[in-house]
């Protein structure tokens, strides 16, 4: 069992990232084509054509990373990388010293009979055989991950907003334990069920990333120099694909939850409010009455779910970053133009 100890503090700073990890999400792209290819591409669900194109994109000069991750872990960390700037990883990669190199790549020594020579020479700090996967994992990214990247970004996004009413009503406890069945907060720590292990947060806080390449069960994440704090990653839902089968975003929004928690019409004016509006044009929008569509402004500004302005005579509503969240509009974080581009002039 691994359990991750949480202070008081710990709790206060865990959060949610929507930070792109390129490296880290090739790794979770190949880990998925490998276990669909050793069940015979029976089990994949829905999520089988975007893997399908992804076997017929996979470039020959990926191969190397074969093998690195199969489809059984545990896996190397050498990817474990979550600079969201394609270029800047493999910049960081490239810059990896030979004991971080030989860390990265210790499972392969304790969980394979023989190593091949390239990866027993990686681990040594050939700097060849590093090259090798810094090329496998560019022209990965490029064929697999970067073509998905808005659709990946839409998955996670949504499965955030989900999200945020079980935070809003459980708090921390209540959000850790919907992520997965084989997770469970108990006695102030974290617990998943699988490999023992046991560690503590030691004031860091945790991030937590939903990833739409991963369907596997939560996988914590540990920077053994301390520069960043832990990451748990875990399978935007429904079954972390990237895109639905006819190639657009992955519909997650399932039953209305957000009127289950704060009812019909203020679900309705925070949808509406997904571009802000005054309050004539917000009742227009919901088709009631100014002074109701201002009654339910003022009970949503007062849950900080939106802000009013005042402009010449009358005010404008918009939402916050929280009511952006819970309304399921997309949000503007970490999409910038780094975290789209190609690699392969790297």
């Amino acid at each position: 069992m691994v359990r991750v100890n949480f202070t008081p503090g710990d709790v206060a700073r865990t959060r949610f990232t929507l930070t792109p990890a390129p490296m880290l999400e090739t790794a979770e792209a190949l880990i998925e084509l490998r276990r669909a290819a050793a069940s015979g591409w029976r089990h994949r669900g829905r999520a089988a054509p975007w893997l399908r194109e992804a076997r017929r994109a996979f470039p020959a000069t990926a191969r190397p990373l074969l093998d690195l991750f199969g489809p059984q872990g545990p896996w190397p960390c050498i990817l474990d990388r979550f600079t969201p700037d394609p270029l800047e990883a493999i910049e960081e990669l490239r810059a990896a010293s030979r004991a971080s190199l030989r860390a990265s790549l210790t499972v392969c020594d304790e969980h394979a009979r023989q190593p091949p020579l390239w990866v027993r020479n990686l681990a040594d700090g050939d700097r060849e055989q590093l090259e090798l996967v810094i090329r496998a994992f560019r022209d990965l990214h490029d064929a697999v991950v970067a073509p998905r990247r808005d659709t990946a970004n839409a998955a996670s996004r949504a499965d955030l907003a989900r999200r945020i009413p079980v935070l809003v009503t459980g708090g921390h406890e209540a959000l850790l334990g919907t992520l997965h069945p084989r997770l469970r907060w108990r006695d102030e720590g974290l617990e998943r069920t699988g490999v023992d292990f046991e560690t503590s947060l030691d004031g860091r806080g945790l991030l937590i990333r939903p990833s739409a390449f991963w369907t596997g069960e939560p996988v914590f994440s540990f920077d053994p120099e301390g520069h960043r704090p832990p990451v748990l990653s875990y399978a935007a839902q429904p079954n972390g694909r990237p895109a639905s089968d006819n190639g657009t975003a992955s519909n997650l929004d399932g039953p209305d939850r957000l009127a289950a928690l704060v009812g019909p019409t203020r679900a309705a004016v925070l949808r509406a409010l997904r571009e802000p509006r005054g309050t004539g044009e917000l009742a227009a929008a919901v088709r009631i009455s100014p002074a109701s569509a201002s009654e339910h402004a003022k009970i949503l500004r007062d849950a900080s779910l939106i802000e009013t302005r005042r402009e010449g005579r009358g005010v404008r509503h918009s939402l916050t970053a929280l009511g952006t969240a819970m309304a399921g509009a997309d949000l503007d974080l970490d999409d910038s133009p780094a975290t789209r581009k190609s690699v392969s002039d790297c």
